[in-house]
């Protein structure tokens, strides 16, 4: 009874959102209303992207069930069920069909990311994943689902995680224990917490940072500053799988899962009905009040203005447009102008610190052998290599995230949400793509070789000498020629190592600047590859935002002729039609109200 009657409920709100042409509503209630029929429990996993989303719901189930790690993104949602044996299937939304015709296509549950992806790069409608496993915890109809991170570089993911919310019983907000809860995230927080009122915030990681109890405590303090009403859950996603191989109850209790666990019982099993009304209420009463916002600001508009406060109205929309074009040009420019000094600064960064380098790789090789600390160079070279990228990247984040603050504290400080997040660059490993070191040649100075240059110089001291004890009587070998011969031969001996050491060491200048040149030339690359990534991701973002404000200038500017244009009678017959909507709409918002306290009555 109570079930039909959230329905009926529903439905009343979801024809009033027809009526206004508010697609937006009417569809996120035709989702509620699913998931009102539906006997499962949803809780839906969501978060931003690489703060351990996947990892979470694998502990939960103890199965690597959705694929995680640095390298991984999560394209579509992927629905964790109970099932008796393992199964997969990708799910196809069919645009001829509407909104409800699915096509369901069977898949090796192993292969559900990789089928995913050739499915999305054919161009096919792909609406999420499914894979079902025989696991106590979804036995009792729980249902995980991993979503795509929001606040990606794609809008589209953002969008996908989005939609799905509304169907959820319970949000599991994921942000890892490493720092405390961001702008994007609170604002992301706002936005669900009205779209599914049972949250809670899950902070994983806790393993890999000793300072995730005052996180806790500083995001608790920005919740409660929020008014977002949400437990938090610090677990740790590696202690929990080590646990659960090892069938360690104290590990296990160490991870924090349990109480993860317990309360997901508690919650979405235990006190589903309770979830269900909470969740139709919320819904249906904030559609309502979009609704009549929307009806009093034109309620407010019917009554009949003066020809010098219209023209007020519409000059002020039209300042407002130009205002607006203006500040487009500004941080148009401002952006072009940022991303060349980014490059050109970023490209000199490197190529000084490799100059750095470059010098002391001639510094080391005048004096040095390269033979035999030839080793120890090579990977004392890797390293400051290593550095330098470390050192340069570190330090291209920090001016792209310069550049973001520039443009929008500068030019965009009336516009909510203009700050996007700058994510972290991915350190480059150019060492897989460049020629190897390379060790110099003509290290081996074999005897037999230093032999013959010995003999090479004695033969001509004992043939000098020789000839000039010869006039003094003596014979061409004695003891003065085979002295001479003996020093001469010593010192073409040492003459031929010092050349080649020299040719040693010169080499491995060559070879070693070459290396050098060779990785700088593939970390530049990639520099300018995330430099224009970041042109595409502030380009994109700042200009919705414009087009977004344009759209909202040109509604008033239309709005305000519609207005002057109407009659006077005109306007009080759409009065009343206005109050009586009104009130037909404050009647539904009251009946919705009454879910949360267990008393609904009928239409």
């Amino acid at each position: 009874m109570i079930e039909t009657a959230m329905v009926e409920l529903i439905d009343r709100a979801t024809a009033e959102c027809a009526e206004q042409q508010r697609p937006d509503l009417h569809n996120r209630l035709r989702q509620i209303r699913t998931r009102v029929l539906d006997p499962a429990q949803l809780v839906l996993v969501v978060g931003e992207p690489k703060q351990g989303k996947s990892e979470l719901i694998n502990a939960l189930v103890n199965a690597s069930v959705c694929d995680s790690g640095d390298d991984v993104t999560t394209l579509v949602p992927t629905l964790v069920r109970h099932a008796d044996h393992p199964t997969a299937q990708v799910v196809e939304q069919e645009p001829a069909g509407g909104p409800t015709a699915l096509d369901r296509f069977p898949v090796p549950v192993e292969q559900v990311r990789e089928r995913i992806g050739q499915a999305i790069g054919n161009g096919r409608p792909v609406s999420r994943g499914e894979v079902g496993i025989p696991r106590a915890v979804l036995k009792d109809g729980l249902v995980l689902m991993d979503t795509p991170g929001f606040g990606a570089t794609s809008s589209t993911l953002t969008a996908r995680t989005l939609g799905v919310v509304a169907e959820a019983d319970v949000l599991l907000i994921v942000s890892d224990a490493t720092q405390e809860l961001t702008h994007n995230e609170l604002t992301f927080l706002k936005k669900v917490a009205k779209l599914c009122p049972n949250v809670a915030l899950v902070q994983p990681k806790t393993d890999v940072t000793p300072h995730w109890r005052k996180v806790v405590e500083v995001n608790q303090r920005h919740l409660a500053d929020s008014g977002i009403n949400a437990k938090i859950f610090p677990v740790s996603s590696t202690i929990r799988m080590q646990a659960m191989h090892a069938k360690d109850a104290g590990l296990n209790s160490e991870s924090g899962f349990p109480q993860l666990v317990e309360y997901l019982r508690g919650e979405a099993l235990g006190k589903h009905d309770q979830l269900t009304r909470r969740l139709v209420a919320q819904n249906v009463a904030d559609a309502v009040d979009d609704l009549s916002e929307a009806l009093k600001a034109e309620l407010a508009g019917q009554s009949p203005r003066t020809a010098a406060q219209t023209l007020i109205e519409l000059e002020t929309a039209q300042r407002r447009s130009e205002d607006l074009r203006r500040i487009t040009g500004r941080w148009q420019k401002a952006l072009s102008d940022g991303i060349g000094e980014l490059f050109a600064d970023i490209e000199f960064d490197f190529r000084e610190r490799s100059w750095a380098i470059t010098t002391q790789i001639g510094e080391t090789f005048e004096e040095a052998d390269p033979v035999p600390v030839w080793d120890d160079f090579a990977a004392w070279l890797d390293g400051a290599l290593m550095t330098a990228i470390e050192e340069n990247f570190s330090w291209l984040d920090r001016r792209r995230e310069q550049l973001r603050d520039r443009i929008t504290d500068e030019f965009l400080r009336e516009y909510p949400g203009a700050r996007p997040r700058v994510e972290q660059a991915a350190l480059p490993d150019p060492f897989d793509q460049v020629v190897p070191l390379k060790q110099p040649s003509n290290g081996t100075y074999k005897r037999f070789d230093q032999v013959l240059t010995g003999l090479r110089g004695s033969y001509g001291g004992v043939l000098m000498f020789g000839l000039i004890t010869s006039q003094l009587g003596l014979g061409l070998l004695n003891v003065v020629t085979i002295c001479s011969g003996l020093v001469l031969g010593s010192r073409s001996l040492g003459e031929e190592k010092d050349a080649r050491l020299r040719r040693r060491q010169a080499e491995a200048k060559t070879t070693a600047q070459r290396y050098v040149e060779n990785v700088v030339f593939h970390v530049n690359k990639e520099a300018k590859d995330v430099i224009r990534a970041t042109h595409r991701a502030l380009h994109q973002h700042f200009n919705q935002l414009t087009e977004e404000a344009q759209m909202e200038i040109s509604l008033a500017i239309q709005e305000i002729k519609r207005t002057a244009e109407r009659s006077a009678v005109d306007r009080e017959d759409r009065a009343r039609e206005i109050r009586r909507k009104l009130e037909e709409l404050a009647l539904l918002r009251r009946r919705a109200g009454m879910l949360t306290a267990n008393r609904i009555t009928a239409a």
